[in-house]
């Protein structure tokens, strides 16, 4: 990953937890690292936990739910079973979810598409 995306993609987290805060989220932990992967984004809204994959994107053909592959999808959920197990969430509802940040820079606006992923 190259410098300049990293930039972006840290930039796009950052406004994903601006969003999802707006929308009443709590945010419980950012950046959650094991060997098989990574959660960007664990929140939890009225007695459901989600985690988060954050894409940003500033090409529109790229902002869709395909952003997230079946490979990360696989490495996603195993590293969602690692998280339950080590923090010992139990007893709560489980969400997998996308967030799409998009950026329209001739626009300079940006988009939020928040969205579930079967688990």
């Amino acid at each position: 990953m190259s410098r300049r995306n990293k930039d972006i993609g840290d930039w796009g987290e950052k406004k994903a937890l601006e969003f999802l805060k707006r929308q009443g989220f709590e945010i419980i932990e950012q950046n959650y690292y094991t060997t098989v992967g990574e959660i960007d984004i664990v929140a939890k809204i009225r007695d459901d936990i989600y985690f988060i994959e954050v894409k940003t994107r500033t090409q529109v053909y790229l902002a869709n739910d395909l952003s997230i592959t079946p490979n990360k999808l696989r490495k996603f959920k195993k590293t969602v079973n690692h998280y339950c197990y080590k923090r010992g969430v139990e007893g709560v509802g489980l969400v997998i979810a996308g967030l799409i940040v998009y950026v329209k820079k001739q626009e300079k606006r940006i988009k939020f598409r928040l969205f579930t992923i079967d688990f």
